[in-house]
């Protein structure tokens, strides 16, 4: 295990994913509208997260890093199997699972975005892809958790979990990815990215979980 997936499980231990407030609510206490209604604002961050990568590509001084990202892009976007599925378009199906198509985005999830093109365009390298990486690090256990309880409350079936089925089984491998790449990186850079990504993250979820 690399230092820098050491550093992103200490951050993660320290404010663990189970004990957030979206998903304590999630397993009883949230409605079925509101836990639809932040999946429809939730689409538009599957949406934009492959933009943001590619602001980071952009930038890339070598072929190793733009590599790992194009490999990243490449899987986003449904290309490495024939007829392969984008990641929005794998969401939108899970989201007709739920009798819903996607709603006009809201300030939440757009402050997230932008948060997140900021990191990929104006910060360091590292400090962007330890950004990167933590997202996916944890949005790979959070898919097998929203995955496992909507299942549970009767929401979708296990074969209309599409999205975070996908996601649960591939994004510890991107994440990894994103870890070597900085794994030489100034530390501080690395610390900075790991913690700034989980803040914008888990600052979404709070957010959604308390739309009115």
């Amino acid at each position: 295990m690399s230092w820098v997936q050491q550093e992103a499980d200490r951050i993660l231990d320290q404010q663990p994913i189970a004990r957030h407030p979206y998903f304590v609510a999630l397993p009883e206490q949230m409605e079925r509208d509101r836990f639809v209604d932040s999946q429809q604002q939730f689409y538009h961050a599957v949406r934009f997260f492959s933009q943001a990568m590619g602001a980071l590509l952009a930038r890339q001084p070598t072929s190793n890093a733009r590599r790992v990202l194009m490999h990243n892009l490449i899987e986003e976007h449904g290309l490495e199997e024939e007829n392969g599925v984008a990641h929005d378009g794998s969401f939108s199906q899970f989201l007709a699972s739920l009798g819903s198509l996607p709603a006009a985005q809201g300030p939440e999830v757009r402050a997230f975005n932008l948060a997140l093109y900021g990191a990929c365009s104006t910060e360091t390298i590292p400090f962007a892809f330890a950004c990167l990486g933590i997202i996916e690090y944890a949005f790979a256990d959070i898919s097998a958790l929203i995955g496992s309880t909507v299942v549970a409350r009767g929401w979708v079936s296990q074969e209309q979990l599409v999205h975070y089925s996908l996601h649960a089984e591939i994004d510890k491998r991107h994440a990894a990815e994103f870890f070597e790449v900085i794994e030489k990186a100034p530390p501080e850079e690395v610390h900075s990215g790991l913690h700034y990504g989980w803040h914008i993250f888990s600052q979404l979820y709070r957010t959604l979980g308390e739309r009115a």
